[in-house]
């Protein structure tokens, strides 16, 4: 009996001890990314527009198509298979986005749309304009790290190889976003400003922590209220004292068949916090909003002012504030 008493207890021990082991292993690729972030910034939390561009793969999935792309014979690779598992947009009808027509530290170059705002009027009872505040591009996927690093380097020289792995139409809209990202990417930075191009939540979150430390606040607004319109701003206050006296640094969602975040910081950069005032229906609404100011050399010696709130999939991150 005491055996049969001992025998059982076995049995149940190690029943548990592979509980707590399965419980303790990542059983798909989005969990593993939530991992890798928590390791590097265990204090901040990830946003919902960063959850939602996760990798759906599992880990069976993504072992299963590294093997794939380790293959000399890339004709082998289920491209196809490969853009609708890992939440890709390759062969799909996209509209064209042109990078850097938009830019977001240049208000003198040529975009479809305002995105700036007038620093003179980040202040009580001043009126700017806000840009269209709808997400310019749809929800697309990081890969992992580990697919990320057995793709065709990220670069200009490399487009067609990308292309024909993915099975993307050379002339497509997707293609040319493509090249306008890399060329955004690659492009000579503005005086005072590091950035780079990543093409995974890990890359991103490497660069932030190489920039800032990883104790710092992160900060997003996925509010669309007042977009496009004329809005009274109420209050408004600049952050100061961070840190170190580092830069913040900005992401950008960049136009890829997958996940590319366009990370940069400019010194000399100011945040604001906005309190505005928005009419809607005859009815006055008021939301907090955040602007970031660039201040750029002219390249003569004379600096220009680059404003533009924080909006979509935007992700300002900065270091937290000083103590008193």
């Amino acid at each position: 009996m005491a055996a049969a008493r001992g025998t059982l207890l076995l049995f149940v021990l190690v029943g548990v001890s592979a509980i707590v082991l399965v419980g303790g292993v990542s059983s798909n690729v989005a969990e593993l990314e939530r991992e890798r972030w928590r390791e590097k910034l265990p204090e901040v939390a990830i946003p919902q527009t960063l959850l939602a561009r996760l990798s759906p793969l599992s880990l069976t999935q993504m072992h299963n198509f590294l093997a794939g792309l380790k293959k000399t014979n890339a004709t082998s690779f289920d491209a196809n298979r490969f853009c609708r598992s890992a939440g890709l947009i390759c062969r799909e009808d996209v509209v064209f986005v042109d990078q850097v027509g938009s830019s977001f530290t240049n208000p003198h170059e040529k975009h479809e749309e305002n995105v700036f705002l007038d620093k003179e009027e980040l202040r009580e009872s001043g009126e700017i304009i806000l840009p269209d505040l709808s997400p310019p591009i749809n929800l697309i996927s990081f890969l992992p790290s580990e697919l990320s690093e057995m793709m065709p380097p990220f670069s200009s020289a490399n487009v067609s190889q990308i292309l024909n792995l993915l099975n993307i139409p050379s002339e497509s809209n997707m293609s040319r976003s493509m090249e306008s990202t890399l060329e955004m990417c690659e492009g000579r930075g503005e005086e005072g400003e590091v950035k780079r191009c990543s093409t995974s939540v890990e890359g991103m979150v490497e660069f932030v922590v190489s920039r800032l430390g990883s104790d710092v606040d992160l900060l997003t607004d996925t509010s669309v209220v007042g977009s496009g319109q004329r809005v009274t701003v109420t209050k408004a206050s600049k952050r100061e004292n961070f840190v170190g006296g580092k830069p913040p640094v900005t992401c950008h969602n960049f136009m890829f068949p997958y996940g590319v975040s366009y990370c940069h910081s400019i010194n000399g950069s100011e945040v604001f916090d906005l309190q505005l005032e928005v009419v809607q229906d005859k009815e006055k609404i008021t939301r907090n909003a955040t602007a970031l100011c660039h201040y750029l050399s002219d390249g003569a010696g004379a600096n220009q002012t680059a404003c533009h709130p924080v909006y979509g999939e935007m992700l300002l991150w900065t270091p937290k504030p000083k103590l008193d």
